[in-house]
């Protein structure tokens, strides 16, 4: 088991090599001069040219392009993504006090994913064939195919708007007012959940049908097992193993989503704060929220892959030498 561990935990380094560059290239042939975005309207001005060269020249402009790159991950590697263009305080400070929400935001949708597309996967593969399935395999197609800031703009006028039940938009942290911020957790996390439900649905459901018909099940199901006792220790255990692989494809879909949902129900998070610096063109803001975002998603994957080998005994005996 450790030597699995340690073999997933070599394999995230060149990965996350690789994103660093691309989001570095990707920085570097985005339109403007980060110094001149830092001076603001002042680099215009003809006497301030002699300020904006030495500002190039301390934040390493003038440097080769791959002297800047190690240069930025150096400091990356310590935590240090530089100040912000606009407000000119320090990256990670603006990440750090906006990473709480979007935390918030990502646990109640996949908790609300998988209290839901449990038990729609396990009723469609018992009734297989039925109304049942045929149901909740149309909520499946509908939740993969319908837009989420579409979902989201529906749910806030069908439950803020017409109903008055919830809060449409607003983030209030859940030490300050927890009955408060679940209420207003709700509808975006709903939002966020309606593709990852819809997902696990389908995919929990195929693996369930094609357990059903294994031998075993079949023996057990002969020797007169109770069909809930058959399903929890026999069905359900190895359904679910393919169901986690997943579970990790869909996080990076996760923070995809997320960045969207925040901006449509004003939930002040990362991935607002990263549409922020993308309207700013606040570079170095964008670059430290992208690197965050892979570093979690890289993480998530390879908590994945432990989990995934917790449950399965051929990876484990696989590495036990």
């Amino acid at each position: 088991m450790g030597a699995y561990c340690l073999r997933r935990l070599v394999q995230i380094i060149p990965v996350l090599l690789l994103m660093s560059l691309v989001v570095f290239a990707a920085m570097q042939l985005a339109p403007g001069d980060p110094a001149t975005m830092r001076m603001g309207r002042a680099a215009a001005r003809p006497e301030n040219q002699e300020a904006l060269e030495r500002l190039r020249r301390e934040m390493g402009l003038d440097r080769p392009l791959l002297v800047q790159y190690g240069i930025w991950l150096t400091a990356a590697l310590r935590g240090d993504f530089g100040l912000s263009n606009r407000s000119e305080r320090p990256v990670m400070e603006m990440i750090g006090a906006r990473l709480p929400a979007s935390l918030q935001l990502m646990a109640a949708s996949l908790i609300l994913s998988l209290l839901v597309s449990l038990p729609l996967g396990v009723l469609s593969a018992v009734r297989h064939r039925t109304w049942l399935d045929r149901l909740v395999m149309t909520f499946s197609v509908a939740g993969v195919a319908v837009p989420g800031f579409w979902m989201g703009l529906l749910l806030i006028l069908i439950f803020a708007v017409r109903l008055g039940w919830l809060p449409p938009s607003g983030y209030v942290p859940l030490q300050e007012d927890p009955v408060e911020s679940l209420r207003r957790v709700l509808l975006p996390a709903t939002t966020l959940s309606f593709y990852l439900i819809a997902t696990f649905t389908r995919f929990l459901r195929a693996d369930m049908i094609e357990v059903l018909h294994e031998d075993y099940v079949r023996t057990a199901r002969a020797k007169g097992l109770a069909r809930r006792l058959m399903l929890r220790r026999h069905v359900l255990p190895n359904a679910l193993m393919p169901l986690v692989t997943v579970m990790g494809l869909e996080i990076g879909g996760l923070l995809g989503g997320m960045i969207i949902v925040e901006q449509v129900f004003g939930w002040s998070g990362v991935g607002w704060l990263t549409l922020q610096g993308i309207y700013n063109r606040d570079y170095p803001l964008v670059q430290g929220a992208i690197v965050l975002m892979v570093l979690f998603y890289a993480g998530c994957n390879f908590l994945v892959d432990i989990l995934y080998a917790v449950l399965n005994p051929r990876i484990r005996t696989q590495y036990a030498g």
